[in-house]
C-alpha cells in the first residue's frame, strides 16, 4: 500500500497477539526496506508479493534498516540480504541479538543471569521454560543477520531526495530506533508507538554484569515524551493503523502507565509482595508464553515506585519483596 509517493507499506502476518507486522519500503535511491517480518512462509510470500506490486524484488533492496531486534521485525532480513548485497543498519545495543545464531538465548551466561533475576523477582521455577526468549519455536522464526552499519541518536540516513534522522528510543528494546523525515513530518516508529496497544518495555539486563539494570519503563516514558518535541504529522508504526494524532497517543500511554502504577501501589497495601505477585494481580489470566511480558510490566512499575521513594525492598529466601513506605 502506498503511504506517500515514495513510501510503501507491506503487511506481513504473524501468529502473535500484536498481529501483522508493517514493513516499509522507501522507493528512493538507494531503495530501502525498514523491518521485514518473521521467517515463516506466509510472511515471505507476503513480502515478495508486496515488493512485486511496486516493481521490486529482494535483489533491488540496497539498505535494510532494523528498528529493533525482536524477531517479528527482522526474521526475514537474512533471506532478503541473501539475494543481494544490502547494507544493514541497526543500533549497537541490538547487534548481539541480531547476529547471534541463537538470538536472545545465544549467551548462556546472560540467559542464566536473566533467569536468576526473574527467580529473585518471584517467578516460579516451572515458568522459566515458557519464557518467550527461550522458546525453541520462536527461534525458528528468525535467521541471524550481520549488521554492516551501526547508527545512533542524531545520525542521518541519506537518500537522493530526503534524509531520515535516527532517534534512539530505548524502552521496549534497549536499542530501539525510530526514523524521522522532517520534510514530510513522518515518523517510522517500529514498536515505539502503536495506536491501540501500549508497547511493553521489556526487562533487559546489561550485557556487562557490572553495570546497573536500566528501568525500561522509565526509559520508555522518557523516549515517547521526547517525541513530542518533533513536528510529527503521521506515525507509521510497526503494527496496526497509521497514527495521525501522535501527541494524543503519547499522552494516553503516559496516563495509562500512571494509572497502572497507582494500581500497583494500592496492591502493595498490606503484606510485602514479589514482582510475580504483582504480575498475577495485573494479569490474572496471563498465559505462560506471555509471562515475560507481564513480569516486565510488573518490574517496570515497581522500579518507578522505588525511584519515587514510595516502596522499598527486602530479601527473603532469595526473593525480593516490595512493601510501601507510606
Amino acid at each position: 500500500m502506498r503511504i506517500m509517493h515514495h513510501i510503501h507499506q507491506i503487511i506481513t502476518p504473524t501468529p502473535f497477539p500484536t498481529g501483522p507486522v508493517n514493513c516499509y519500503v522507501i522507493k528512493d535511491d538507494p531503495i530501502t526496506l525498514i523491518d521485514s517480518g518473521l521467517k515463516m512462509d506466509e510472511a515471505l510470500e507476503g513480502l515478495r508479493a508486496g515488493l512485486a506490486e511496486i516493481g521490486l524484488q529482494f535483489s533491488d533492496i540496497r539498505r535494510l534498516l532494523i528498528t529493533h531486534s525482536h524477531l517479528d521485525h527482522y526474521g526475514l532480513m537474512a533471506t532478503v540480504a541473501a539475494e543481494g548485497s544490502p547494507r544493514v543498519f541497526a543500533h549497537p545495543l541490538e547487534v548481539h541479538d541480531l547476529e547471534n545464531p541463537e538470538g536472545y538465548a545465544g549467551d548462556d551466561h546472560y540467559s542464566r543471569r536473566t533467569e536468576q533475576f526473574l527467580l529473585e523477582m518471584g517467578l516460579p521455577l516451572e515458568c522459566l521454560d515458557s519464557i518467550l526468549m527461550r522458546h525453541p519455536v520462536f527461534q525458528q522464526m528468525r535467521d541471524p543477520i550481520t549488521v554492516t552499519d551501526t547508527v545512533g541518536d542524531g545520525d542521518r540516513i541519506t537518500f537522493e531526495h530526503r534524509q531520515l534522522l535516527v532517534i534512539h528510543c530505548p524502552g521496549h528494546s534497549p536499542g530501539m530506533i525510530n526514523f524521522y523525515d522532517a520534510s514530510e513530518q513522518i515518523l517510522l516508529s517500529g514498536d515505539n508507538l502503536l495506536k491501540h496497544i501500549s508497547p511493553v518495555p521489556l526487562i533487559y539486563l546489561p550485557r556487562d554484569a557490572s553495570e546497573p539494570r536500566t528501568n525500561s519503563l522509565a526509559a520508555y516514558i522518557d523516549s515517547i515524551t521526547r517525541l513530542k518535541t518533533f513536528d510529527i504529522a503521521s506515525v507509521l508504526p510497526g503494527h496496526g493503523e497509521i497514527i495521525n494524532n501522535c501527541n494524543t497517543i503519547i499522552d494516553s500511554i503516559i496516563e495509562h502507565h500512571r494509572l497502572r502504577k497507582e494500581r500497583v501501589f494500592e496492591f502493595l497495601n498490606g503484606s510485602p509482595k514479589t514482582a510475580y505477585d504483582v504480575c498475577c494481580h495485573l494479569f490474572p489470566e496471563i498465559s505462560q508464553v506471555q509471562i515475560y511480558l507481564g513480569m516486565s510490566e510488573a518490574v517496570g512499575h515497581l522500579d518507578l515506585l522505588k525511584a519515587e521513594g514510595a516502596v522499598e525492598t527486602e530479601i527473603n529466601d532469595g526473593k525480593y519483596y516490595y512493601h510501601r513506605v507510606f
